[in-house]
């Protein structure tokens, strides 16, 4: 459990023009135009993280992911930092699609500003707009596809190399 001196994240003030233009910046801009950027920002809540603050913490329930826009997250495992994400990478995508326990913490390294995107906010995205809610669940798709695969190859690396 988080204590009550822990940092926390921070609802800050956009424009949902402000989101379309951050969406547009990072590589979900490519699969959507200006206008489906425009009704998809809505969608998305902008939060501001201090360093240190724990944005999702492994073992928890989750529904919602991220992407970040200024700043970046430390993934963490067991405690053991496992990956540094960057301006414009997801984070949290597997909790969108099955509402599962948080496989890793997801930490603020510095002043981090990031975009959520939670699952109900996705249905009712899905409800009016279907083929955009597709498109978004293709691009989490995607990612925890190029996720899978770089795991998969690191493990097959790290079995060869350990091999008598």
């Amino acid at each position: 459990m988080i204590d009550s001196k822990s940092p926390r994240l921070i609802t800050i003030e956009n424009t949902h023009q402000t989101n379309a233009q951050i969406l547009d910046a990072s590589h979900w801009g490519e699969d959507f135009s200006w206008e489906q950027l425009q009704v998809i920002s809505h969608y998305f809540k902008p939060y501001a993280a201090s360093n240190g603050t724990v944005i999702y913490k492994e073992g928890e329930i989750g529904t919602s992911m991220g992407i970040i826009v200024k700043g970046s997250i430390g993934v963490y495992k067991n405690n053991k930092l496992i990956s540094t994400l960057r301006v414009g990478r997801t984070f949290g995508e597997m909790s969108v699609i099955d509402a599962q326990p948080r496989s890793a913490t997801a930490r603020a390294e510095g002043e981090t500003v990031f975009l959520s995107l939670d699952k109900s906010s996705l249905l009712a995205l899905a409800d009016r707009n279907p083929a955009l809610a597709f498109k978004i669940i293709w691009n989490i798709s995607r990612a925890l596809s190029q996720r899978l695969r770089l795991t998969s190859a690191q493990l097959a690396d790290f079995l060869e190399s350990n091999v008598l």
